[in-house]
Formats: C-alpha cells, sequence, structure tokens
C-alpha cells in the first residue's frame, strides 16, 4: 500500500510540473478576444462572438448526447 501512495505521489509532481503552463491558454486567449474587441468594428465582433458561442454550444450538445450513449 505504501509504495503505490509512492507511485501516486511521484505522479501528482510530474503532473503539477506539467500543468504550470496551463493557465497560459485562458490568459493568451484573453489577450487575443481583447485585442480583437478593441480593434474591430462591433458589427465584426457580435459576429464572431455569435460563430464562437454557437460552436461552443453544439461541441457541449454533442458531448452530451456522446456522454448519455456512453453511459447506456
Amino acid at each position: 500500500m505504501e509504495n503505490s501512495e509512492m507511485n501516486m505521489g511521484e505522479m501528482m509532481k510530474v503532473c503539477m510540473k506539467k500543468c504550470r503552463w496551463c493557465p497560459l491558454m485562458p490568459i493568451t486567449f484573453g489577450i487575443i478576444l481583447f485585442l480583437l474587441g478593441f480593434y474591430l468594428d462591433a458589427e465584426v465582433v457580435r459576429l464572431l462572438w455569435l460563430i464562437f458561442t454557437g460552436f461552443m454550444v453544439l461541441m457541449g450538445t454533442f458531448m452530451l448526447i456522446i456522454i448519455n450513449t456512453f453511459f447506456r
């Protein structure tokens, strides 16, 4: 039992070292979206917002359907 706990601790340390770069993705996307909103016209920003949110809704619905069919 102690051996598996030590392996789990070592694994968590390795994962945490690799995950320290994970916050860069939302920061990068946030900066890009902020700059797009600042420099583009309102109509273009509205169109991009509708496209991105529609894509997210479709992907969420698709994943919900896949998860429901997987657990049946």
